[in-house]
């Protein structure tokens, strides 16, 4: 029983070999028509179809006079061509053309497990507000890695394009994950032009001839705006920054627009608070005289006052 299994063996190994070879296409050696003594001529060995294209085939010129300057093509049609030194010597040489065959299968890689590992992860990200940006955090490993970061519940993955905003500033928790997970901390600041909510006064926009005015402009920015302002022409104070500017002892002049002027590297923003300088209250002179009499004694005249002496005599004697 085992010799028959054996040879049951053999016989398939054979049929299959000459089921393979009996697929394979033949070679075919050309030759020029007219040849002459002492010139070249062209002899090519070429396969006649494009079949098995799955096998890598060399061609060859079997002969045993010397080939020279061969050239080979590669593709659908292979072939070789070689130049021979043609004599009187080679008449009916003979000249064959071989070809070579082999395969191989397609390439596998070779995978193994490996924890993630950050290999492009910026500790610190610096963006615009309104412009278009992601996170590049790239991880390598095996299974490939997620790659997302995390802030205030919001989840940005690796390459998802968002538009900035200038709350998004912070620390990120960016995580890389397959059957393990490592993080690392990035943190982002989100730049942008100033804004100017309100220009601060102090008292008050409205005052008196005299008195003293303080206005402060604060603009919200990154990075901290540069400050300036447009006034009337009358003298103001300036604080260090430019961002406080006093008026003491008010007058007509200063009357008018005060313009702040906030500016960084990104923009420019201005924003205008009027300042109304009003003339003193005028109080009138008061007769003191009035003011100094009980009530009703501006009624009474010297007759009055005589008749009011009589009686003041009359009581001391009688008493």
């Amino acid at each position: 029983m085992e010799v028959f299994c054996h040879w049951s063996l053999i016989i398939i190994a054979v049929l299959r070999a000459c089921r393979v070879h009996a697929l394979l296409p033949v070679p075919i050696i050309s030759l020029e028509d007219k040849i002459k003594i002492n010139d070249e001529t062209k002899v090519t060995c070429m396969l006649p179809s494009s079949e098995c294209q799955c096998l890598e085939v060399e061609l060859r010129i079997i002969t045993e006079e010397k080939l020279k300057n061969c050239v080979s093509h590669k593709g659908n049609f292979p072939n070789v061509t070689c130049t021979l030194e043609v004599t009187k010597d080679m008449n009916e040489v003979e000249l064959s053309c071989e070809a070579h065959f082999w395969t191989k299968s397609k390439p596998q890689r070779l995978n193994i497990q490996n924890e993630p590992e950050f290999t492009d992860c910026p500790d610190k990200l610096l963006w615009l507000e309104g412009q278009e940006n992601s996170f590049h955090c790239k991880a390598k490993g095996y299974p490939p890695p997620n790659v997302s970061c995390v802030k205030d519940s919001k989840v940005y993955m690796e390459g998802e394009k968002f538009i900035t905003l200038k709350n998004m500033s912070g620390d990120y928790n960016c995580r890389a994950a397959n059957f393990d997970v490592v993080s690392k901390t990035v943190t982002v600041s989100v730049q942008y032009q100033p804004v100017i909510p309100i220009i601060k006064v102090q008292p008050s926009a409205s005052v008196a001839e005299g008195e003293n005015v303080t206005l402060i402009c604060e603009a919200d920015a990154v990075p901290p705006p540069s400050y300036s302002w447009h006034t009337p022409s009358a003298p103001v104070l300036y604080d260090h920054d430019n961002q406080t500017i006093q008026i003491k002892d008010a007058k007509r002049a200063h009357d008018g627009f005060y313009t702040c002027i906030a500016q960084n590297k990104h923009g420019i923003q201005t924003l205008s608070q009027k300042i109304t300088v009003n003339e003193p209250e005028i109080v009138p002179e008061t007769d003191l005289g009035k003011l100094s009499r009980p009530d009703g004694a501006e009624k009474m005249g010297p007759a009055h006052f005589g008749l009011l002496a009589v009686l003041y005599s009359s009581f001391y004697y009688l008493f």
